[in-house]
């Protein structure tokens, strides 16, 4: 049961990174794109996420951070 807890928590903290990860992109890309008032910008998350190592990098390290920590949280629970 620790485990299925400890993935789940992973999961939420996957959850959590890709929603910051997805707002910061786009927040970033919106401030450094200088339009006129007449142009359309589009930012497609697919085409990048594909392209993009990090984000596959970003999603395997908060997964295993957030497994690791709640593991180790339910270990000590369980110890006392």
């Amino acid at each position: 049961m620790i485990l299925v807890k400890s993935a789940l928590f992973g999961l939420l903290s996957l959850v959590a990174v890709e929603i910051l990860l997805l707002v910061t992109v786009g927040t970033v890309a919106t401030v450094s794109i200088q339009t006129s008032e007449e142009t359309a910008v589009g930012i497609d998350i697919v085409s990048f996420a594909r392209s993009s190592p990090l984000i596959w990098i970003l999603a395997a390290l908060a997964f295993a951070h957030g497994f690791h920590w709640k593991y180790r949280r339910l270990k000590l629970r369980q110890a006392r």
